[in-house]
């Protein structure tokens, strides 16, 4: 099992797309636990009441919710011809946080699903991804290959200032993967040496190697699971996973302060803007 609940957020204004619901099937059969959904149908529509009690018109509203209606009650068919049960739940709150805290608090281990849209388009949802109280993936439009492949990006040395728990979290996702889906994984590291250091360039290429390989022997990883990489890593991720088919990075989600994103940057923030395949975000 992934996850003790895979809870799955869908954006009333545009639903899911076809390859999102391939994955979310694809994820459900292997949990085998009931799904819970949650529309939000405030963007779609309330957030223009005001326009309405105006005008004293409300049958465009009343058209958008039978709208939203109708596809929830496709997709509830869709799911259960392929015998998975699902809970949902129909939201108007513009508190989208607390909803989805309250929801992802009932089980232990849970796991929010979201997908992915241009930035233009995106829920607000996405400014807030740090207060979620769970892992989150976000599913871009490329379908899964069979089987699935997923890397999991770690800092052994944390060198970025991020929790040494993070990477333990993700070294336990991807085996959890691994277990439910039967995906291939590989732990990467990232090593960028600046010119100021570039004399020393062999040993500090020594000591990145050297703290990832203690990593991955402490977590029982064998040597042919993990793999040093040169260079930024936004720069050699997205090359990596390019060059080799990836269908999921597994990365931390870390909650800065904004004069931390100033001066430190974020190769997860990198990524949310852009992502080069879908994402499984991990803060804890």
């Amino acid at each position: 099992m992934i996850n003790e609940q895979l809870v799955w957020f869908i954006d009333g204004r545009y639903f899911y797309n076809t390859i999102t619901l391939d994955k979310i099937i694809t994820l459900a059969t292997a949990h085998q636990q009931p799904l819970k959904i949650i529309i939000d149908v405030r963007v779609k529509s309330t957030e223009r009441w005001y326009w309405h009690s105006i005008n004293k018109d409300t049958s465009s509203v009343n058209k958008e919710l039978a709208t939203i209606n109708t596809k929830k009650q496709d997709l509830l068919d869709a799911l259960a011809t392929k015998a998975i049960e699902a809970e949902v739940i129909v939201t108007q709150s513009a508190d989208h946080i607390t909803v989805i805290n309250t929801e992802l608090a009932k089980k232990n281990n849970s796991l929010l699903i979201l997908e992915d849209t241009p930035p233009k388009k995106r829920h607000p949802l996405f400014q807030a991804l740090t207060e979620i109280n769970s892992p989150v993936l976000l599913l871009s439009n490329s379908p899964w290959k069979k089987p699935l492949n997923i890397i999991g990006a770690v800092d052994p040395l944390h060198e970025n200032d991020r929790p040494a728990h993070i990477d333990d979290s993700i070294v336990k996702q991807l085996k959890a993967w691994h277990k439910a889906l039967s995906a291939q994984w590989t732990l990467v590291h990232c090593c960028y040496i600046s010119s100021v250091l570039y004399e020393y360039k062999n040993k500090v290429l020594l000591m990145h190697k050297e703290g990832l390989q203690e990593f991955a022997e402490q977590f029982l990883v064998k040597k042919t699971q993990y793999i040093l990489l040169e260079g930024l890593p936004e720069e050699a991720l997205k090359a990596f996973i390019n060059k080799n088919n990836i269908d999921i990075l597994c990365i931390g989600l870390v909650n800065r302060s904004m004069l931390d994103k100033l001066w430190v940057g974020s190769t997860t923030s990198h990524f949310l803007y852009e992502p080069p395949c879908d994402l499984l975000l991990i803060k804890q």
